[in-house]
């Protein structure tokens, strides 16, 4: 069994439509969303359109809950809620508000066999699971989440295997047990690979396996696309797609 897991499009169509194209190509079994689906890009509803016509199963995430009217959203990012609440057809933020917290994948009759898919945490929408303590080192030279921080947000969780993204960085983690993925993002590297992310969890009868996928996509188009419709900072993301191939402000 192959489950394809994608998160954090931030309203890059282009970006979403690559990241499908490739995930179509693996032919996996379920394929399923881990949240921030519409918020900062150009083509938000439009991305919220594919997913449903897809039939594709979502969690939802952080910024699918503040559009939806719902958590106490930053006041920073109130400009581009403002502009893009607007763009969606009657009904489809409150269907998006309404996605379910996690989604569980059982290959077996055992909880402790199963794949548990969420946002950021299996208890909130918010705090941020950082990649292993060596990868925290190589990528910010200190740790800044021991294992030992982990207990609040991870103690007495039944699964094998947690996959999660929000903090747009591909990784794997061990702890007590358990395994979690970071699925990265499909928009909005914290890598800063601008490339498309999404992984690809397999189950061989008796354990699951995780692997990370890398997507190229169409930069100009999704810059033109940025040129069109202009949300809050606009000229920032064009700059940031034609010097870095990708946009990202809100580095963690």
């Amino acid at each position: 069994m192959q489950i394809a897991i994608f998160s954090d499009v931030h309203g890059n169509l282009s970006a979403l439509e690559a990241a499908l194209a490739d995930v179509e190509q693996r032919h996996p079994d379920l394929v399923v969303f881990a949240g921030d689906l519409c918020l900062f890009g150009p083509r938000p509803a439009e991305c919220w359109r594919l997913l449903t016509e897809r039939r594709i199963p979502a969690v939802i995430g952080n910024t699918d809950a503040w559009l939806a009217g719902l958590g106490n959203p930053p006041e920073k990012h109130q400009p581009s809620l403002a502009w893009t609440q607007p763009r969606f057809a009657a009904g489809e933020l409150a269907a998006l508000g309404r996605l379910p917290f996690s989604l569980r994948v059982s290959p077996t009759a055992s909880a402790t066999d199963d794949l548990l898919i969420v946002h950021a945490n299996p208890r909130n929408l918010d705090d941020i699971i950082f990649p292993a303590e060596a990868d925290q080192l190589a990528h910010w030279l200190r740790v800044r989440q021991p294992d030992a921080e982990l207990e609040p947000l991870l103690g007495g969780l039944e699964a094998a295997v947690m996959a999660y993204g929000h903090l747009h960085i591909p990784g794997i983690r061990q702890w007590a047990g358990l395994t979690l993925v970071n699925v990265a993002s499909v928009n909005m590297p914290g890598d800063k690979d601008g490339s498309a992310k999404y992984a690809l969890l397999e189950w061989d009868g008796g354990r699951w396996a995780a692997n990370h996928r890398r997507v190229a996509y169409d930069t100009a188009a999704e810059s033109a696309a940025f040129q069109t419709h202009r949300p809050p900072r606009w000229e920032a993301a064009v700059a940031a797609l034609a010097t870095d191939g990708y946009y990202y402000p809100q580095q963690i």
